[in-house]
């Protein structure tokens, strides 16, 4: 048996094509989509209530509204800090429970595990903040994006997309994540961009249907109804399930780009393993 050159290495296996991972995202959402929605209405809801206490806490310890009005600065101050505050706070936490949600169905789902609601949120609630940590990192980055630096933000942009996987299969931090990312992505960044970027327009494209939704006239045309107990129950009913469409199908959409990337980072690994 003739020995392997000296400077021979074993050839990686290619990436799967990004249809082959989006399918694998798609049938992901097709087995679990219930808890996962279940898991979701549930870590909204304690994150509204967190950000509605901490609106109450502030505009308590800021005394109130200021009696002089918008003429003072101090109420452009509390006014910034009681609203401001409490709504990145939300938008934030959202988006590191929807992340660590997505990466943690994965996870259970590639191992066999049954998946609960219970489940999913008992694993995913301890990620939250190393996730969020991520997207904070992003704020930094947020003047470039309308810059001619753009382009460059590309990189961060797939690395921050896999770092909650990361942090879900090798139970490491927020920095030590992006580390790993980033040595995950050399020499396959293309690759890994153009499977992102489609499961991004995916989302935007999901973003255009549900603008062209009448939701807005189906809310306010159920609000104008006459009053009556009938009417009433209507109405409450159509604003309802106008509210629940558009949140269910916006929560899904940055659930699915979530599973894209959990599907490219397994890819990844086993590549970067051979």
């Amino acid at each position: 048996m003739v020995p392997p050159p000296a400077d021979w290495r074993p050839t990686p296996p290619p990436l799967p094509s990004p249809g082959v991972l989006l399918g694998s995202a798609f049938r992901i959402l097709g087995r679990h989509w219930l808890r996962l929605l279940g898991a979701l209405l549930l870590s909204q809801l304690a994150i509204f209530v967190l950000a509605g206490m901490t609106w109450f806490g502030i505009y308590a310890l800021r005394g109130g509204q200021d009696p002089e009005g918008a003429a003072s600065p101090d109420y452009v101050t509390d006014m910034l800090l009681i609203v401001l505050v409490p709504a990145l706070l939300a938008i934030f936490l959202v988006q590191g429970a929807v992340g660590s949600l997505a990466s943690t169905l994965a996870q259970q789902d590639a191992n066999g595990q049954r998946v609960t609601v219970r489940g999913l949120l008992r694993v995913s609630a301890p990620r939250i903040p190393g996730t969020v940590g991520g997207y904070l990192l992003t704020i930094f980055l947020f003047p470039c994006m309308l810059s001619p630096l753009a382009p460059l933000l590309a990189w961060p942009w797939v690395v921050y997309s896999l770092a909650p996987s990361v942090m879900a299969r090798d139970g490491v931090g927020m920095f030590r994540a992006l580390g790993r990312s980033a040595a995950l992505i050399k020499g396959v960044w293309w690759p890994a961009f153009s499977t992102l970027a489609l499961a991004a327009l995916i989302a935007f494209g999901i973003d255009l249907t549900v603008g062209f939704l009448p939701l807005d006239s189906m809310v306010n045309r159920a609000g104008n109804e006459p009053t009556g107990p009938p009417d009433a129950s209507l109405s409450l009913g159509i604003i309802i399930a106008a509210v629940s469409v558009a949140f269910s199908v916006l929560m899904f959409q940055v659930a699915f780009a979530h599973l894209v990337a959990d599907r490219l980072c397994e890819a990844l690994r086993a590549r970067h393993t051979t």
